[in-house]
């Protein structure tokens, strides 16, 4: 016996180390892609929503005219009720947060002839 010894490389295991690697890394790979693109759709669907929750809840508010100041000046002058602007946005807000199946933070700004909606919709953590 001497003290050298033999490594020797079985027939059929040419490359199969490298082929489950190889296997490995694109299983990972395709499972990030996949994450990644189902994350940015849903950022996306979030902001689209978010813009339009506010685009609705800013013209319903819009829509509550002072009738009377209205007929007063022959359709010259158009004021908005506040109070009224404003009940309707965060009643329309409310309602299409339910109706989208999201939850948010809004608010509601009425300054003269325009009413202001911002709203913030929350990514649900999973």
């Amino acid at each position: 016996m001497t003290g050298e010894s033999e490594c020797r490389r079985g027939r059929g295991d040419r490359g199969s180390a490298m082929a489950a690697a190889l296997l490995v890394l694109s299983a990972f790979t395709a499972g990030g892609l996949i994450w990644l693109s189902r994350d940015v759709n849903r950022t996306v669907s979030n902001r689209s929503a978010a813009q339009s929750i506010a685009f609705q809840a800013a013209r319903a508010g819009a829509q509550q005219v002072e009738v009377g100041a209205l007929r007063a000046s022959a359709g010259t002058t158009v004021e908005i009720d506040e109070v009224g602007a404003r009940a309707e946005a965060e009643r329309i807000v409310q309602e299409l947060f339910r109706s989208y199946g999201v939850e948010g933070t809004h608010s509601v700004a009425v300054v003269g002839d325009r009413v202001t909606v911002t709203v913030t919709i929350e990514d649900p953590v999973e």
